[in-house]
């Protein structure tokens, strides 16, 4: 039997474009089952927009030290995995970035204290902002911009299996992707990787499948990534990749490697045998840390 080609779908949310690309499937009932993401992947941003008043998110950032809300399975999930990155990279990544006040938290590359805590409660999920002591943070102003898009891809693709989708990958604005499966003649689904970097020694593209791939650099917005520990500009890397298990580390990671210093970067990585990273220290200056393959 001939395999159908890959049918293609796109949609705008959260500030860019995601991209459903499905394979061996009917291309009626894959638009279906892209709809069914992309219709998620909505209702996650009604929950995370910090310019939504309405949103868990931008609730979260209104409460005054002490104070808390109930919160959906969503923001409970989306914000342990940040907290979780966060204290893995020590503080190299923090969706409080904004929030954070360096001068009064000590001068240096140190973990900031929590500025939130989470909860399961008897009746589902509670968040709240951390109580302001000596040192601690000014303000909570959350920001989920350097990791809920991967988890808005990892929800994506859980709608897709509930659809039986055995082939298909999904990325958000190309800068995070996430696949299973394989597109028509291939071992997975090919992503380029590296950019225009040079760097000699890296795969420029791979077979991605079962895993989520991340990028993060300077070249189309400059210096934007800050690092939470002193409010300055990340100056750990000019780009850098992450290869995870799901679509939400992966995005988060390769936010922290831009600000983590190379040898970090390679702890890291020896500590989590699952994950793999290029980062790209200068022109024509590469690292790659971990097991691709």
């Amino acid at each position: 039997m001939t395999q159908a080609p890959v049918s293609r779908f796109s949609h705008q949310a959260m500030g860019t474009f995601f991209e459903v690309n499905i394979a061996g499937e009917e291309s009626t009932y894959a638009e279906q089952a892209a709809r069914a993401a992309f219709k998620e992947i909505d209702r996650l941003e009604s929950l995370f927009s910090r310019f939504d008043a309405t949103s868990e998110i931008s609730r979260l950032n209104r409460l005054g030290p002490g104070e808390s809300i109930a919160v959906g399975l969503e923001t409970f999930e989306c914000l342990t995995i940040a907290e979780r990155v966060r204290k893995e990279t020590g503080g190299a990544f923090d969706v409080n970035v904004r929030g954070r006040n360096p001068a009064s938290e000590g001068k240096g590359p140190a973990p900031a204290p929590a500025a939130f805590w989470l909860s399961k409660t008897s009746s589902g999920f509670e968040a709240g902002r951390a109580e302001t002591s000596g040192g601690g943070c000014a303000r909570l102003d959350l920001d989920l911009g350097g990791i809920g898009k991967g988890y808005a891809l990892d929800r994506a693709m859980a709608v897709l299996a509930e659809w039986s989708i055995g082939n298909v990958l999904v990325h958000g604005g190309t800068s995070t992707a996430v696949a299973v499966g394989s597109a028509p003649g291939a071992p997975g689904w090919p992503v380029g990787v590296g950019g225009g970097w040079p760097c000699p020694d890296a795969p420029r593209e791979m077979m991605l499948s079962g895993r989520a791939l991340s990028g993060s650099g300077t070249d189309v917005k400059g210096q934007h990534i800050l690092d939470p520990r002193t409010g300055a500009p990340a100056k750990g890397h000019v780009a850098a990749w992450a290869l995870h298990s799901d679509a939400a580390g992966a995005d988060a990671l390769s936010t922290a490697f831009m600000v983590m210093k190379t040898e970090d970067v390679e702890k890291y990585c020896s500590r989590h045998p699952e994950v793999w990273a290029l980062v790209v220290i200068d022109y024509g200056e590469c690292r790659m840390f971990g097991n691709h393959r």
